[in-house]
C-alpha cells in the first residue's frame, strides 16, 4: 500500500517549491525596499525558481498521473529504463549543466551574491560571497551526482527493498 506522500511525491515537491518561491519573494521585498534596482533581478530569480526548479517534479508527476510509471519508487530505480524515469534523470543532468554554466561561466554567482536571500549557509546565514556560492553549488552538485550514481548502481534501490 502506497502512502499518499509517495503516491503524489512529485506533486508535493511542486507545492514545496512554490512555497519556497513565495517565501523568497517575501524575503526579497526587504532588499528591494533598500535598493529598488534589484527588483528585476529578484523577479528573474523567482521566475527561474518556479520554472526550472519544478521541471523534474513535473515530469515525475506526469509519469505517475498518466500511468507511465508504476509509482514514485520507480524513479529510485533508473536501471528499469522506464522512459519517463530516463527523461526525469536527463532533465536533472541538463539543469546541472545549465546551472553550472551560469554559476561558473556566466557570472551567476555574482548575480546571486548581489541578490541575497536565496542562497543560505548551513546555519541559515545569508551568503553574499560569489566564492562561497560557487563552493555551495559544487558541494550540491557533487552530492547530487553521488546520489544519482548510487541509484544507477542499485545501492539505494536495494536499501529500499530491504
Amino acid at each position: 500500500m502506497d502512502l499518499i506522500i509517495f503516491r503524489y511525491l512529485g506533486l508535493f515537491m511542486i507545492i514545496g517549491n512554490i512555497i519556497v518561491g513565495i517565501t523568497f519573494r517575501i524575503y526579497s521585498k526587504k532588499y528591494i525596499a533598500d535598493d529598488p534596482k534589484l527588483k528585476d533581478g529578484y523577479d528573474k530569480l523567482i521566475k527561474g525558481w518556479f520554472i526550472y526548479g519544478n521541471i523534474p517534479w513535473v515530469i515525475m508527476t506526469i509519469g505517475d498521473f498518466t500511468g507511465l510509471t508504476n509509482g514514485m519508487q520507480e524513479f529510485f530505480d533508473p536501471k528499469s529504463m522506464n522512459p519517463m524515469v530516463l527523461v526525469s534523470y536527463f532533465s536533472i543532468v541538463v539543469l546541472w549543466v545549465l546551472g553550472s554554466r551560469w554559476i561558473y561561466l556566466k557570472d551567476g554567482a555574482d548575480f546571486l551574491a548581489k541578490h541575497p536571500g536565496l542562497i543560505r549557509g548551513f546555519g541559515g546565514d545569508i551568503i553574499t560571497s560569489p566564492k562561497t556560492i560557487k563552493i555551495y553549488w559544487t558541494i550540491g552538485l557533487v552530492a547530487g551526482i553521488a546520489f544519482m550514481t548510487e541509484m544507477w548502481l542499485g545501492y539505494i534501490t536495494n536499501a529500499w527493498i530491504i
